[in-house]
C-alpha cells in the first residue's frame, strides 16, 4: 500500500466527517455513538454509558469545563445523577479526551493510536495497581476517527497536580514514577494479552506512515541547536539511524511488556498524598522496558541530577520489576539497555519542536527546548550512539 496515497484518501474523507460534522450539529445520543467533543455530549448518551450496569440509574444534568487542546481535545465534566445514580455511587468527576480537529484526528488515526487509550482502560487498567486514573468509557469510529476517552477526573477525585515539564523534579519523585513503570512492566511481563498491541517497530512505522518523522527530527534538531551538545549537532542522520536501532532492539531483543509509549515528564502528576503518576494512555504499545524507563529518567531529570541519580534508580526500577512478576535483568545488561533506548526520546521531541505546519502544535517552545536539553545531555553523557554501534 502507498502509505501517502492512504494517508491523503483518509485526509479528504475525515475531512468531510468534519464538515458533516458541524453541518448537522452533531450530538451524541446512544452507546454507539462518538461525540467528537465535549460540545456533542448529551444526558442521554452519558446516561447509556456510565448507567449502563446500574438499573434505574440516569444521568439528570452535566456541566464541562476548562477545555484545552492538543493532540486530542480536553475537556473536565460534572455529573449529577437520580437518586439510583448516587447511590451506587457512579463518578461525578469526569474527564473526557476527544479528536475534535482535523489536525488531531489525522495524527492519532493515521499513527494508528486512535484507539490506545480506549483499549488501555477497558483490558489493561483493570489489572494493574499504579498510579493511574480510571477509565469509564472509550470508543472511536473508525470511518471519521472520532474517538473519546472517558474517566476519572484526578484533579477532582486525587488532588492531583500536572508536573510543569520545565520544573525540576526530585530525587523521591522519580524514584516514585519508575517504580510505577516497574509495577506496569512486571504486571504483563510477557503476557499474551498484550499481543494485541502493536510492538515498538511497528508503531515507528506506524508513526512514518502518517508524519515524515525522519525528517521532521532533523528540522527539529536544527530548531533546538542551542540546547544540544557540540557532538550531536548536525549529526540527523547518525541519531535517526540510533532511534530506529533502539527501536528495533526494544521489539526483537528484549522480553516484551506493556508499555507506556510516551511517558515523558509532562504525562505525569502528584496527588494529595504525594503520590506520583502517569496519565496520556494513547500510545500504549509492546516492547522492551528500557523504552519507557529511558524515556522517563531523561525526560524529567535535570542533567545534573539525572548523572547522580542514574544508576539508583535503575536499581530502584529492577527491584520493584522482580517484585511485580518480571525478570530484572543483571544491573550492568540493564544499564546497556538504558543507554541504547534513550532514542526514542529524542525522535519523539525532535519530531514535536520540528513539526510541519500540518501537525498540531503539541507543545510549547519552551518545553521542546527544556525535554531536548535534557534528552540529548543524556545521549551524549551515556554515549548511546556508540552503544547501538551506529
Amino acid at each position: 500500500m502507498n502509505h501517502k496515497l492512504w494517508l491523503l484518501g483518509r485526509l479528504v474523507a475525515v475531512g468531510a466527517h468534519i464538515v458533516g460534522e458541524k453541518l448537522t450539529g452533531h450530538r451524541a445520543r446512544a452507546i454507539d455513538d462518538v461525540p467528537a467533543s465535549g460540545a456533542a455530549l448529551t444526558t442521554d448518551w452519558l446516561t447509556a454509558v456510565l448507567c449502563r450496569e446500574t438499573p434505574g440509574a440516569e444521568v439528570l444534568s452535566f456541566e464541562t469545563t476548562g477545555a484545552s487542546s492538543g493532540t486530542s481535545t480536553r475537556v473536565a465534566i460534572r455529573v449529577e445523577y437520580n437518586a439510583a445514580g448516587r447511590a451506587a455511587g457512579l463518578p461525578e468527576a469526569l474527564f473526557a479526551k476527544t479528536t475534535t480537529s482535523l489536525s488531531q484526528r489525522i495524527l492519532l488515526g493515521g499513527g494508528k493510536m486512535i484507539d490506545g487509550e480506549t483499549r488501555f482502560f477497558r483490558d489493561f487498567r483493570p489489572k494493574l495497581e499504579i498510579q493511574a486514573p480510571l477509565g469509564y468509557w472509550g470508543a472511536s469510529d473508525a470511518a471519521s476517527w472520532r474517538s473519546i476517552a472517558l474517566m476519572e477526573d484526578i484533579a477532582a477525585t486525587r488532588g492531583a497536580v500536572f508536573s510543569e515539564p520545565t520544573a525540576p523534579i526530585g530525587r523521591a519523585e522519580m524514584e516514585d514514577l519508575v517504580r510505577n513503570l516497574a509495577r506496569l512492566h512486571g504486571t504483563f511481563w510477557e503476557d499474551p494479552s498484550i499481543q494485541v498491541l502493536k510492538t515498538t517497530n511497528e508503531a515507528l512505522q506506524a508513526y512514518l506512515a502518517a508524519i515524515d518523522m525522519k525528517t521532521r527530527c532533523a528540522v527539529g534538531l536544527e530548531r533546538a541547536a542551542e540546547v544540544v551538545p557540540e557532538n550531536l549537532q548536525g549529526q540527523a542522520d547518525r541519531l535517526w539511524a540510533g532511534v530506529e536501532r533502539a527501536v528495533d532492539l526494544a521489539t526483537t531483543a528484549l522480553p516484551h511488556t506493556l508499555l507506556h509509549g510516551d511517558p515523558h515528564i509532562g504525562q505525569t502528576y502528584r496527588t494529595a498524598e504525594g503520590r506520583m503518576g502517569y496519565v496520556d494512555w494513547q500510545v500504549v504499545m509492546r516492547g522492551g522496558w528500557g523504552h519507557d524507563f529511558a524515556y522517563t529518567v531523561n525526560s524529567g531529570c535535570e542533567p545534573e541530577d539525572r548523572r547522580a541519580w542514574a544508576e539508583d534508580l535503575l536499581r530502584a526500577y529492577l527491584e520493584e520489576l522482580a517484585e511485580a512478576g518480571g525478570v530484572a535483568p543483571a544491573f550492568a545488561d540493564a544499564w546497556l539497555i538504558y543507554r541504547q533506548q534513550s532514542m526514542f526520546a529524542y525522535a519523539a521531541w525532535a519530531f514535536t519542536i520540528g513539526r510541519a505546519a500540518y501537525q498540531p502544535e503539541m507543545q510549547s517552545r519552551e518545553t521542546c527546548l527544556t525535554l531536548m536539553r535534557r534528552i540529548t545531555s543524556a545521549i551524549d553523557d551515556n554515549r548511546s550512539l556508540e552503544a547501538l554501534e551506529v
